[in-house]
């Protein structure tokens, strides 16, 4: 979907600096910012055009398999065309897990440049009803197409390192959706509108002409535009696009991290996991989460494990890990910086075990099993020097931090380690913590294992500020919830309820249930496929306590959402709406009337009858007026999902535990 934005914003947003990716089980610290040392020149050679030394420079990473490329591919083109003397484009190619035919695609897009016509793939490719491996085939038996030369080409070791560079190169600058788009080193995410890319042009031209104005060198303007837009990613646009510099190597194709198109949230993989996919829930620009001038609101409860005075002027809290190696890594610097600083510090740890980690919640309930008899520490310090964490090895790490073994063993089968765990978690969750370790110095986020040298200057920062605000009077036990009280959090509930007419609704559960979650979903849309396990997930939970509402929100890329949201209508008729959903949201590349048909006469529904109501649109007006619903609400994309009311968007993504959060919150606040 189109993320248009008044010419102000986008103003606003080129002058933004934004974070570059950041890896690791999830984090480790990103490289240093430095100066180039050698000349840039622009050595990235792809499919595009425009001037050879442009005011406006654009890397738009593109996947032919994405809708919102195909519904903006005439757009991007007719807007550098028209202003190709000033501006120039280059297509990356960015394919997606989300896309089944994604990799096959940029590989044919990558042959038929080699072959000198990437305009007349790109064409046939967004002209084709269907973006899938067929296009492929039909393109080869073009005129003017040697079919043989492109077979072979796109079949090359050449080829395929190609696209795998362009999916590393996304990655080293930050981009992780389609469309994206790098303007003079700002990122812009989505499919714009002409008119936008007009205010973008006389924007950026008017920065380019300042610049040269000011004595900057026509062959050094483009770098001067990267960073002065984006001084955090500069260095590695200078060092992986102007000079050329191979970006190191990641999976193809590229995880997803959000829908194309659309700044979102994401959605976990059901039964936890890696493989997070996006949704259509639509963030601020400029709004980075993860920024670290923000001071972040992290709670430090009295009986948190804590290393150091009690009264230190300087809080470190961690969310850590026991089985992620960076966090085992960053237990060397934590120990240095408490050797300098000595009672002017004192290290928190909270639990943010990875499900990537086999045994990393075992091992925080073993380290909480351990709190109970007052050696969360030891049994820390144990389970991060054992050489790996095993089920049984648990049990003697114990023994060797001193713990008694019966109490040890009942405190690990009982659940009183969850809830508190949990607690952890749902501050995770507030914080928008993604992956481990990430640090909060007296609520300044750092991301990842720092060395001991960013860490002491941190630690040095903040022990200034500290010091101030002691000398002004403020005793040193207060001084950490002074600087954080003010602090940020980020609510995955909108605080404000709005009323939903949900007369036009599929709902299930208990009329009277505590808990309403409504939610706005297209059966074509690859993401509502998967938000499905996590709502189960909690009504199981809740037993009695939720009820769901599907609200039918088609939408105008997907071309069968349509029919089948007025299919599903049918079979809920026929009181089969939920199995009728599962059985097309399993198969959602056959679609087409004859797929609805055969998929009714499988749910034992009367094929005739079905197809009759289908032909003649019976329950089109329902649709459209659910699908207006939607609009009022101005929601953009699916899924949208609302509790109780309140707009539903978890910074860390769709997914049963962040479900749970806001349902727990919901109904504490009820009772």
């Amino acid at each position: 979907m189109s993320d248009l934005r008044t010419l102000r914003q986008i103003a606003l947003t080129l002058s933004l600096a934004t974070a570059t990716t950041l890896a690791g089980c999830g984090n480790k610290s990103a490289p240093p910012a430095g100066a180039a040392e050698t000349k840039p020149t622009a050595r990235v050679e792809r499919a595009g055009f425009g001037a050879e030394q442009p005011k406006v420079d654009v890397l738009a990473f593109v996947g032919y398999q994405c809708p919102h490329c195909k519904m903006s591919a005439a757009t991007l083109v007719g807007a550098f065309e028209a202003h190709k003397d000033i501006a120039r484009v280059r297509l990356v190619n960015l394919p997606l897990d989300a896309h089944p035919d994604s990799v096959a695609l940029a590989e044919a897009a990558v042959a038929a440049r080699r072959m000198g016509l990437w305009r007349k793939f790109w064409d046939h490719a967004f002209e084709a009803e269907k973006v899938d491996a067929g296009v492929i085939e039909s393109f080869a038996k073009l005129e003017g197409v040697d079919a043989a030369q492109f077979e072979k080409l796109r079949k090359s070791a050449e080829v395929r390192e190609e696209v795998s560079a362009d999916v590393a190169l996304a990655a080293v600058l930050g981009v992780a959706g389609t469309p994206s788009y790098l303007v003079n080193g700002a990122l812009l995410q989505g499919a714009q509108d002409a008119a936008t890319w007009e205010g973008i042009f006389k924007t950026q031209a008017g920065v380019a002409a300042e610049l040269l104005e000011k004595g900057t060198k026509p062959t050094d303007l483009l770098q001067a535009l990267v960073e002065r837009n984006s001084p955090k990613r500069a260095p590695f646009y200078v060092k992986h696009v102007l000079q050329g510099e191979a970006a190191p190597k990641v999976a193809v194709p590229a995880k997803t991290q959000r829908t194309s198109g659309v700044v979102g949230a994401t959605i976990q993989p059901a039964g936890g996991g890696a493989g997070a996919m996006p949704v259509g829930q639509r963030l601020q620009f400029g709004q980075d989460p993860r920024a670290q001038q923000v001071t972040w609101r992290v709670l430090v409860r009295s009986d948190d494990p804590i290393r150091g005075a009690v009264n230190a002027p300087v809080t470190i809290v961690v969310f850590g890990d026991f089985e992620c190696p960076h966090s085992k890594s960053l237990q060397a610097t934590l120990d240095a910086v408490r050797q300098k600083f000595g009672d002017k510090v004192r290290i928190v740890w909270k639990h943010n075990p990875q499900a990537i980690h086999q045994h990393a919640m075992l091992a925080a309930k073993a380290a909480e099993a351990a709190r109970a008899q007052g050696k969360f520490w030891e049994m820390h310090d144990q389970l991060f020097g054992a050489p790996t964490l095993t089920v049984e090895g648990i049990g003697a790490l114990a023994a060797a931090a001193g713990l008694d073994i019966d109490r040890f063993r009942n405190a690990m089968a009982a659940t009183g380690a969850d809830e508190r765990i949990r607690g952890d978690l749902e501050q995770v969750e507030a914080l928008a913590v993604r992956g481990t370790p990430n640090l909060y110095v007296n609520g300044q986020l750092i991301v990842g294992a720092p060395d001991v040298e960013k860490l002491t200057a941190t630690v040095d920062a903040e022990l200034a500020k500290a010091n101030a605000l002691i000398e002004a009077g403020t005793p040193a036990g207060e001084v950490y919830e002074k600087t954080v009280g003010e602090g940020k959090l980020l609510d995955s509930l909108a605080p404000t309820a709005v009323k939903i007419d949900t007369s036009l609704g599929i709902t299930r559960g208990p009329e009277a249930a505590a808990i309403h979650i409504v939610t706005f979903q297209d059966l074509q849309c690859p993401f509502c496929a998967r938000l499905e396990p996590h709502i189960a997930e909690v009504m199981a939970e809740f037993d009695g306590r939720v009820k769901v509402t599907w609200m039918d929100f088609p939408l105008p890329f997907h071309p069968n959402a349509k029919e089948a949201a007025e299919a599903g209508r049918i079979a809920a008729k026929a009181g089969k709406f939920w199995n009728f959903r599962d059985l097309v949201v399993s198969q959602q590349d056959r679609m087409a009337r004859a797929d609805l048909v055969g998929f009714a006469a499988r749910l034992g529904l009367d094929a005739k009858a079905f197809e009759k109501d289908l032909t003649a649109g019976t329950y089109a007006g329902v649709v459209a007026k659910s699908a207006a619903e939607a609009e009022r609400l101005g929601l953009k994309g699916t899924p949208s999902v609302f509790i109780n009311g309140h707009a539903f968007t978890p910074q860390l993504g769709f997914s049963a535990a962040t479900f749970r959060a806001a349902i727990r919150r919901l109904i504490r606040a009820r009772e």
